[in-house]
């Protein structure tokens, strides 16, 4: 029997469908929250494999990330190439270190552990060149093990095709999804949500030619048929049925 996604918090109904889909995601191996930082601001705009790449290969050049403070700005950017915006990145990196010890005499980011959600998306975000997905991967993806919700490009494109949300920022599109998040929902299951979300992002929901006629989601979705442009394949409005 297919789920339903016309429920009072629509998040469960669409796990349950892409998880009957795409199978239990299990979490990876968790770094520790200043390490998942880093990655998260050398991921933006970047596929994954190379993000991860850069990140390895930063992680070895540098035997403590106190040492990205005083960092030659052209070495990193060599490091970290060919991640996306490589010279962005390798001038925000040392800022973004330099605040922490300033803020915090160290780079310990354990105490946001104990905050409520909000107030540490809301440190995370003051920081430089932070912004709601690395707060969130911060948060979620680390050992610091919070609920939150990561919304990335992926996650935001199903989550609007779908009517979950509205066509603004990720911040406005982070703030939406987690009011829909039932209370009783573990770091876990977020997590598990991004994955999944992401997955039918890059592999049925894309951007350009979204493959509608294999989705599990299309007799809820109400673009069924229409890409990036905004050109109708197909288009039916199903909530109107």
């Amino acid at each position: 029997m297919q789920v339903s996604l016309a429920l009072p918090s629509h998040l469960p109904a669409l796990r349950d469908r892409l998880r009957a889909l795409l199978g239990p995601q299990v979490a990876p191996v968790r770094l520790d929250p200043v390490s998942q930082l880093i990655h998260a601001v050398l991921s933006a705009r970047t596929y994954e494999e190379v993000s991860w790449a850069a990140f390895m290969r930063l992680r070895a050049a540098m035997a403590d990330w106190t040492r990205l403070a005083e960092a030659d700005v052209g070495e990193l950017e060599q490091i970290i190439d060919p991640a996306t915006f490589a010279d962005r990145k390798a001038r925000q990196l040392p800022v973004l270190v330099r605040v922490l010890l300033l803020k915090r005499g160290g780079l310990d980011l354990d105490f946001l552990a104990q905050e409520p959600v909000s107030v540490a998306m809301a440190w995370l975000m003051s920081l430089p060149g932070v912004g709601a997905k690395a707060a969130a991967a911060t948060l979620n993806f680390s050992t610091l093990d919070r609920p939150v919700l990561v919304v990335d490009t992926h996650v935001a494109r199903v989550a609007r095709r779908l009517g979950l949300v509205g066509r603004g920022d990720a911040q406005e599109a982070h703030l939406r999804l987690m009011s829909q998040v039932p209370a009783t929902w573990t770091a876990g299951d977020l997590r598990e949500l991004h994955c999944l979300m992401k997955t039918h992002g890059q592999s049925i929901c894309d951007h350009f030619e979204p493959a509608c006629h294999l989705c599990a989601l299309t007799r809820d979705c109400p673009r069924t048929g229409v890409g990036a442009a905004g050109q109708v394949l197909a288009f039916r409005d199903l909530r109107a049925t």
